[in-house]
């Protein structure tokens, strides 16, 4: 029976393939508009290698300080000396580091250069610790990460990217050279492929120890922690809020806020993070609401256009549908046939749709992820069991939608009326 179906709803499309053709482009591009949405959405918070830790991990980006005598107040990105002496130490997280945020300006490049070479390249230099590379998931070409003997005793090593690599030491293996970064010498470890600037806080070329750097005490950087479950962030809560009170009491006149920690979602979200966490929420929510409701525009406008295609085809089919109803056919049984047979184009659409919006994405990197020029996207972001997942859903919604009310007219028609249609279109 199915096979006859789709059979029939083949025969359909060939018999009417400008209308045809219409129906499936307007369904492609709800769904590939739709799905450009999921997509970014995808790309920037799924658990994915480097960052495969996105969904445990929170974040402390920003502080603020109150003088309460005065009322002076001093805001800003976390130094290294605050998060040294108030997070690092934390013992909820099973594990805390950091990394200086990336700008992608002249603050984060680093001219770098081959011993001896007169050619340089600028290099985004990310600062951390030897923890940084438990919580991220690189992929070593050679070498290994610096451990955290050479983060405690400064010492001037770095692991870089293999692009680098090759542009310092064409043809060679880079582990264990020497290049000049800012000007000092420094011994390379390791090197790790290619990071994505989807990854905002694995990616960049060089990777050094803070500690090695001479102004380290007052960079500025993003504290990131692991949790062991979600249970326990009530407790981190707490403790944070006991080394604000240690804060407060060997700085008086000054209280410390670091507010709560938020999640990867939340870092990625652009909602302002010096409000407190129950205005975080609800800034969530609110943007929550707008994407359902832009989604919703996306889905009913191409619905309600499609259809208009319907009832047209659905016209030329009325005497037959009178004919099964004379020989018995139950209602329900009709309804069934025509939303199956319009799967057919939803499908198709869908398909298209998919297929049209992984160029969309790229090309819209940067509006859209924030990525600059020349960056690229995983592949791997793109192609998730979500996505192809919401790609089905939204053909069904828009199959429902579109040949829903059609079907049920057709369906509720009565015989005589099925039949009387049909002759007077003839």
């Amino acid at each position: 029976m199915y096979k006859i179906y789709l059979k029939q709803a083949w025969q359909m499309l060939m018999q009417n393939r400008f209308i045809s053709i219409i129906a499936i482009l307007g369904t492609a591009l709800a769904i590939m508009m739709i799905l450009v949405i999921v997509m970014a959405d995808t790309v920037q918070n799924a658990d994915a290698a480097p960052e495969s830790n996105r969904s445990r991990t929170l974040y402390i980006e920003f502080f603020a300080k109150r003088d309460t005598t005065r009322g002076a107040v001093h805001m800003g990105t976390l130094p290294y000396n605050m998060v040294k002496e108030y997070l690092l130490n934390l013992k909820t997280p099973e594990l805390v580091t950091f990394v200086n945020e990336a700008r992608y300006d002249s603050r984060d490049y680093f001219t770098i250069n081959r011993q001896g070479a007169d050619n340089s390249f600028d290099a985004m230099t990310r600062m951390t610790n030897d923890a940084y590379w438990k919580l991220m998931n690189f992929s070593f070409v050679s070498g290994r990460p610096f451990n955290k003997e050479e983060y405690d005793s400064g010492q001037q090593v770095a692991v870089i990217s293999q692009s680098l690599a090759a542009k310092l030491f064409p043809g060679e293996d880079a582990t264990g050279k020497t290049v000049d970064l800012k000007f000092v010498p420094f011994r390379i470890v390791g090197v790790v492929k290619d990071v994505s600037p989807v990854f905002k806080e694995a990616a960049g070329d060089a990777w050094v120890p803070i500690t090695a750097q001479e102004d380290y005490t007052e960079k500025q950087l993003i504290a990131m922690l692991r949790l062991r479950n979600k249970d326990d962030y009530p407790a981190l809560v707490r403790e944070i809020d006991e080394a604000e009170r240690r804060f407060n009491l060997a700085n008086k006149p000054w209280t410390l806020s670091l507010n709560a920690p938020y999640s990867h979602r939340t870092h990625t979200m652009g909602v302002d993070k010096y409000v407190s966490e129950k205005e975080r929420q609800q800034a969530i929510r609110t943007k929550y609401r707008k994407s359902a409701i832009i989604l919703l525009i996306l889905l009913l406008v191409p619905a309600v256009n499609l259809t208009g295609f319907s009832l047209s085809r659905m016209r030329k089919r009325m005497s037959e549908i009178g004919i099964r109803k004379a020989f018995g056919a139950k209602r329900h049984v009709i309804l069934f046939q025509v939303l199956y047979e319009n799967m057919l184009t939803s499908l198709i659409g869908g398909l298209l749709g998919l297929i049209l919006s992984f160029p969309m994405v790229f090309w819209l990197r940067h509006w859209l992820l924030g990525i600059p020029p020349g960056g690229e996207i995983p592949a791997e972001t793109m192609l998730s069991l979500p996505v192809f997942l919401m790609t089905f859903l939204v053909c069904i919604l828009l199959n429902l939608l579109s040949a829903g009310i059609p079907a049920y007219r057709a369906a509720k028609m009565s015989i005589v009326d099925s039949l009387y249609q049909n002759d007077q279109r003839s």
